[in-house]
């Protein structure tokens, strides 16, 4: 049912972009890089942040308003209190960690060093409402609101380093292997405001940067929401965009 509602919207929101195609012109292509920092974290997650870029198309309501829209991607890396735990991975909880303590206790010259990975993708999908101000020349202030979809996925793995060791020949023979987790999957709503600053440096370019403060919307229950880490973020942004 989900997925039916979003095929929908994005096929609602195609013919939206069709119809006003038809009506305005277009105003730039910005190509950017970014990095997120979470503000207030959830599901006992320490620390947080992402790296990522993406593309931002727009198009000219008036000689000041436009509206765009943006798709990117983001690696957030995580770490988190009682990760394995908090993944409720059955296959460790239930069978895998007695055979481990079952393996260390059993040999003594055996150690183990487990340390669990998580990482999260995440694809946003923003539709954007800007302004665009000009108070100096070549210089450019862009408020901006929009709202959209971060679908992610979140990945777990556990890292696992074996030694076993050779009294009799003093040798420690050792190796790594990595064991995974099954992903997590959603597709929460957000809404954001920021503003952008940019300096043209020629009729067909311009270099910007930007600030956004984005807020998931609470949907308990549906859309992932449940198993994503955070309740809002703060996003910069450097970019070179293309102007028509």
């Amino acid at each position: 049912m989900k997925k039916k509602i979003l095929t929908f919207g994005f096929i609602m929101l195609a013919m939206c972009f069709g119809n006003l195609y038809s009506q305005v012109s277009f105003h730039s292509v910005n190509f950017f890089a970014d990095y997120s920092y979470p503000i207030k974290t959830r599901l006992s997650v320490t620390k947080i942040d992402a790296v990522g870029g993406g593309i931002e198309l727009r198009l000219n309501l008036s000689d000041i308003f436009s509206i765009g829209l943006t798709a990117g991607y983001s690696l957030f890396s995580l770490q988190q209190e009682d990760a394995i735990a908090q993944w409720n991975w059955r296959f460790y909880t239930e069978r895998y960690s007695a055979i481990i303590k079952d393996n260390l206790n059993s040999d003594s010259t055996l150690a183990a060093s487990l340390n669990p990975i998580q990482k999260m993708d995440v694809v946003p999908l923003f539709l954007t409402f800007n302004a665009e101000l000009n108070p100096v020349k070549s210089f450019f202030i862009k408020p901006q609101i929009g709202g959209g979809v971060l679908f992610y996925t979140r990945r777990l793995y556990l890292e696992e380093i074996w030694q076993k060791k050779f009294d009799e020949v003093n040798y420690t023979f050792e190796y790594s292997y990595r064991n995974f987790a099954s992903n997590k999957y959603g597709n929460p709503f957000s809404v954001f405001g920021g503003i952008d600053l940019g300096y043209q440096l020629s009729d067909g370019f311009m270099i910007n940067s930007s600030f956004k403060y984005i807020y998931i919307i609470k949907t308990p229950g549906s859309f992932g929401y449940d198993q994503f880490t955070f309740n809002d973020f703060i996003n910069f942004k450097i970019g070179l965009t293309i102007l028509y």
